[in-house]
């Protein structure tokens, strides 16, 4: 396999790492544009583009010889609650204690994969997300 593909584990398939940085930095861009203004619309830009992931997919052989269609999520995590038993994030944890961790800070997104038209569509962690979780905040 060459060294530009990731292989992924239970998807039984390789991933190009060029495809995963697209996808990242897609994510980058959108997180940018939420913070300020929007005078072009690139939001409908990037949301087209994530679509395409998402519902077209990518080709990939299948094992008969034939073609199926890979199809890439991103999940903001951001705000999501936080333990050690979640197995989509890598979290560094900011702040004193350990009780009821939320995520606040995102640097790579949680990227899920699935094959277009399987029966049992169920999706696989092709990157896990990388975060920086802290206590919650109590509110008063």
């Amino acid at each position: 396999m060459p060294p530009d593909f990731l292989r992924s584990p239970g998807i039984g398939f390789s991933i190009p790492k060029s495809i995963l940085t697209v996808l990242n930095q897609l994510y980058e861009v959108e997180q940018k544009l939420k913070r300020q203004e929007d005078p072009a619309n690139l939001r409908r830009n990037i949301g087209k583009m994530r679509d395409a992931f998402a519902e077209d997919g990518i080709p990939i052989p299948d094992s008969v010889g034939g073609q199926r269609d890979l199809c890439l999520v991103y999940e903001d995590p951001m705000g999501q609650p936080f333990n050690e038993t979640r197995t989509d994030l890598e979290a560094t944890i900011a702040g004193h204690g350990v009780e009821t961790l939320v995520v606040v800070e995102v640097i790579k997104p949680i990227i899920r994969a699935f094959v277009k038209g399987e029966a049992n569509e169920s999706s696989k962690i092709v990157q896990k997300g990388i975060v920086i979780v802290e206590p919650r905040k109590e509110q008063p």
